[in-house]
């Protein structure tokens, strides 16, 4: 696990090396964007994802270490559910949105400074998109997910020490709030 965080980690900084530091930043606004209307409107979906997607009934309680502050496993499953699945519409419509400026790919600001701040924009990119993945993954109640993503040392530092972000999904998938 912690390779493919790794080689995914690298993924994010090429990618954003090659875009540049302009549209790496939209990009960046972007997948931030999608988290907001993702956290503005996942609980109302997740009231009703109970009806449509049926949490696995083999499961018992999550019991890791990963996500302790989580009292029902179920509700939170569905909370995250609801908010992976905004997520994604919401980051593919402002990925189609954010694509009509692809052209500022050709404009090389600032120089070599540029390629490297857009590196760096597309690791911190790619921090944000691993980290809504992994929480995800750790509210799926099967034995192999939970010890995987337990062993992986810098999945739990992610999920962790994320800014910003890590503190919101625990307090997100709380069922009082």
């Amino acid at each position: 696990m912690t390779l493919l965080i790794l080689i995914l980690l690298i993924i994010g900084m090429v990618i954003g090396y090659r875009r540049g530091i302009i549209l790496q930043l939209l990009h960046l606004i972007g997948t931030i964007s999608a988290i907001i209307i993702s956290a503005m409107n996942y609980e109302r979906l997740a009231s009703r994802l109970d009806m449509v997607l049926p949490y696995p009934s083999t499961a018992q309680t999550i019991s890791s270490s990963l996500l302790p502050e989580i009292d029902n496993a179920e509700f939170g499953f569905y909370k995250m559910a609801a908010f992976f699945m905004i997520f994604v519409v919401a980051k593919i419509v402002i990925q189609l949105i954010v694509s009509a400026f692809d052209y500022l790919q050709q404009v090389n600001a600032f120089g070599r400074t540029g390629d490297i701040l857009g590196t760096a924009l597309g690791l911190i990119e790619m921090i944000y998109l691993l980290v809504v993945i992994l929480v995800m993954a750790t509210l799926i109640p099967l034995d192999i997910v939970q010890t995987t993503i337990e062993n992986s040392g810098l999945a739990r530092f992610l999920m962790d020490n994320t800014f910003i972000i890590s503190d919101k999904f625990i307090e997100w998938l709380q069922t009082g709030s």
